[in-house]
């Protein structure tokens, strides 16, 4: 569980930093985040996804950055900690309430299994979480560092 009170105005716009450099879909991906659906930051006539922006502040802030398993409060709590930094963030509202509301699971109507031979049982398969996975970072400027170990910054 993330320690959002470590993020700072100035982790923030770094992050702010990175997106503009790599630009908003490498950025996502980079990441892993999705866009925002309820709310944008908006910065100097630019808009951002809220949540990954927060959770590469987190990054900035920690040296880890947030996945998007870590906003237990969604895009509300990523509004709310953006906003007590000062940021100017937009939300629409009938979404934010849509992504609060439960959501309900389709149920399909299954086959009946055959009688005369039965598949074997599926061997569990083993996978490593996302949220396992470390961001390493360049200790002079704090940037993601890519796939070399060598910052594309600071060289």
């Amino acid at each position: 569980m993330p320690d959002w009170n470590l993020v700072g105005k100035q982790h923030v716009l770094a992050a702010i930093a990175e997106c503009d450099r790599l630009g908003s879909r490498d950025f996502l991906q980079r990441y892993r985040f999705g866009r925002a659906r309820a709310s944008t930051v908006w910065h100097r006539g630019q808009e951002y996804d809220s949540k990954a922006i927060l959770g590469v502040a987190y990054l900035h802030a920690t040296g880890r950055a947030a996945t998007a398993d870590d906003f237990t409060r969604g895009e509300a709590g990523a509004v709310d900690l953006l906003q007590g930094l000062g940021f100017d963030v937009v939300v629409d509202e009938e979404a934010l309430a849509a992504e609060k509301a439960p959501r309900v699971r389709k149920t399909t109507a299954t086959k009946p299994a055959r009688a005369s031979r039965s598949a074997p049982a599926a061997k569990p398969r083993r996978t490593t979480a996302k949220s396992d996975e470390r961001v390493k970072v360049c200790p002079t400027c704090y940037m993601a560092l890519p796939a070399t170990g060598i910052c594309d910054n600071c060289d």
